[in-house]
């Protein structure tokens, strides 16, 4: 029988392991069968037999509405993840901001007292007072020009009230196609001087959104595909329940990141440009699947659930238990024959 599978390893592996298990001699016999006199069967035939492995390693067990509750459950977790492995090769795209100091020098109006020159790779402040002799809309000006002359693009110089929640204030945003700044000049008080400050961030890559639309395409097909699998491995367990109870708690856990993760994606690329850290998903080189620390403090959300390191627990909870539930799953006697092709991948 060895011989009689050789070349029929790649047909044979779009099948899932519990059918190449149960059906292995019948699916050799067939691919034999639909062999011409060469020994290789039609190239039509071949396509039609992947198309038919595949489609049966989409398919859930029947009968079972729960296996539909979990395999959608596992659609939105595997999508979320996908999203977030997707939008985190999307951010290794943004390019450097330039430091702190730099923009101090080339962009703000001379004679100011530094307050605060800070910056890292996702985020820059610069902060002076302004000198005496310029007002506020006239010193945000000037740094508008000095932006426009140095090939930046502006919008014009709009002023704020303090109706706003802000204080009273002459304002503009500029960009070069690789970094947001959001510069504000701000009318003295009783208590503060008048001052200016420069906001920046990274523009987001053109390929930001692609890369995350195909993550998260990826990431709902191989949900559904690792639901399918776990479904049918419990259904065939001795012992169903504690697998199924198992999975069930996983895929719940893992509910809370992925739903806050969608969230967070949605508040970056819908949301305000000037949240404190330009809304960015993943910083540095961390990788967030859950809330960002700005969608914690946009929506208030305090106690346990305000902390990101709640979700990071829910996520490998969540996956350790799914691993076990699948673990626990073990076949019954019936179901144990050799894979007819035992070295492929299930």
């Amino acid at each position: 029988m060895q011989n009689s599978t050789h070349g029929f390893g790649p047909l044979l592996a779009a099948y899932p392991a519990r059918m190449r298990r149960r059906h292995g001699a019948e699916l050799i016999a067939t691919l034999i069968e639909m062999a011409g006199p060469d020994g290789r069967s039609s190239r039509a035939a071949r396509w039609q037999l992947a198309a038919d492995g595949l489609r049966e390693r989409f398919r859930l067990p029947g009968g079972r509405p729960l296996a539909v509750v979990a395999a959608v459950l596992a659609l939105v977790v595997g999508g979320a993840l996908g999203a977030a492995g997707g939008s985190w090769v999307g951010t290794t795209l943004y390019a450097d901001l330039p430091g702190a100091e730099s923009v101090a020098a080339q962009m703000l109006p001379p004679g100011g007292t530094p307050l605060s020159h800070t910056g890292d790779s996702s985020y820059l402040n610069v902060m002076d007072t302004i000198a005496a002799g310029l007002n506020p809309a006239e010193a945000a000006e000037v740094s508008r020009q000095k932006m426009e002359a140095d090939g930046w693009d502006t919008t014009s110089v709009g002023t704020g009230d303090g109706s706003d929640g802000l204080l009273r204030n002459a304002h503009f945003h500029a960009t070069n196609g690789n970094t947001e700044l959001s510069v504000y000049a701000y009318y003295a008080t009783a208590d503060v001087d008048p001052m200016i400050s420069i906001a920046g961030w990274p523009s987001r890559p053109a390929a930001f959104v692609p890369l995350t639309i195909a993550g998260l395409v990826l990431g709902m097909i191989v949900g559904w595909l690792v639901a399918a699998a776990l479904t049918h491995r419990i259904a065939a367990a001795r012992r169903r329940r504690p697998a199924a109870l198992l999975g069930g708690a996983g895929l719940t856990l893992l509910l809370l990141p992925a739903t806050t993760f969608f969230a967070s994606l949605a508040y970056y690329l819908t949301g305000p440009d000037t949240a404190s850290t330009g809304g960015r998903l993943h910083t540095g080189d961390a990788f967030t699947f859950g809330p960002t620390m700005d969608l914690l403090r946009e929506t208030g959300v305090q106690g346990v659930f305000g902390q990101t390191g709640t979700y990071l627990s829910c996520t490998l909870t969540g996956f350790t238990l799914i691993a076990i539930a699948a673990i626990a799953a073990r076949p019954h006697p019936a179901g144990e024959a050799p894979d007819p092709v035992g070295a492929l991948p299930a």
